[in-house]
């Protein structure tokens, strides 16, 4: 039988992946997974011919992609802030959404190696990409799953950044015990609660880890312990920079009484609040 060309492959994948929002760019990159080969590489060998040893690779895709598998999770890997993270289904998938938080630290004036504690790291994407553009910074990534941070090391490693330490930790309770003190804390925690958790989309209920999402009934629990443990672990005049959910806003500034000052919320791209920095009185 005469092998299809990449193009008939390539047409024939984004058929089959009608389902998605995006068909073309989702065959596009499924290919290029199968056959280890880069876009550059795609775009240049289109009438050349698919091996069955790609073929049968890339029908496993495919079929999985039509059980609900995130495209991330599938291909193993996940690009944020123009890096590469690589992603698997013991952390939650990077989004564009959570750049804003890297954005928010690079707008603060900070001293010339100031010390950011990102809690809840996952893959590591926020605390690498910080240790990325801040090489002077003294970075520490925590979170309760070692199995969360062997893959930020294996991320920071891969982004060549070496200023970054990890920690297993339950939130804040290791750095309160040993005294340490941040500039900047940052954190994507679970904000979501157990009846949001249930309206979510499919691909996100079935594949991504439930832990790093819901956070209790409200949706509020884990944030209102980090803004209570957070007091104890910045210097006076830090920043504390949370990610929260669109509809929280009102519910969360509320968490922030004594001890904090200039409490403000920040939109994301569709114009929802995203974003809390707090900053600490300086007594």
């Amino acid at each position: 039988m005469k092998s299809k060309s990449l193009d008939f492959v390539f047409r024939q994948t984004a058929r089959e992946l009608f389902f998605s929002s995006c068909p073309f760019i989702e065959a596009r990159l499924f290919i290029q997974h199968s056959a280890k080969m880069t876009e550059n590489e795609f775009f240049h060998h289109l009438d050349q011919p698919v091996s069955r040893a790609v073929e049968k690779k890339l029908k496993v895709l495919v079929k999985k992609r039509k059980e609900g598998w995130p495209v991330a999770y599938l291909l193993g890997k996940k690009e944020f802030w123009s890096l590469e993270f690589k992603v698997n289904r013991w952390v939650l998938i990077p989004r564009p959404e959570t750049e804003l938080i890297v954005e928010t630290v690079l707008s603060l004036s900070l001293p010339n190696k100031p010390a950011i504690l990102d809690v809840g790291t996952g893959c590591g994407n926020i605390a690498v990409a910080l240790a990325k553009e801040l090489p002077g910074a003294k970075v520490v990534a925590s979170d309760i799953s070692g199995r969360a941070l062997k893959l930020a090391e294996f991320n920071a490693r891969n982004n060549q950044v070496k200023n970054i330490k990890f920690v297993q930790s339950n939130l804040l309770n290791y750095f309160i015990k040993k005294k340490k003190k941040f500039e900047v804390i940052v954190s994507n925690p679970p904000y979501v609660s157990e009846s949001e958790w249930k309206k979510l989309e499919q691909a996100v209920r079935d594949f991504e880890p439930k832990k790093a999402l819901v956070a209790g009934s409200t949706g509020l629990e884990v944030m209102e312990k980090l803004v209570q443990q957070a007091s104890k672990c910045l210097k006076p005049g830090g920043y504390l920079i949370m990610e929260i959910g669109a509809e929280q806003k009102a519910e969360v500034v509320r968490l922030f009484t004594q001890g904090w000052k200039e409490v403000k919320t920040l939109p994301d791209y569709s114009g929802l609040p995203r974003v809390v920095i707090a900053q600490k009185k300086c007594f």
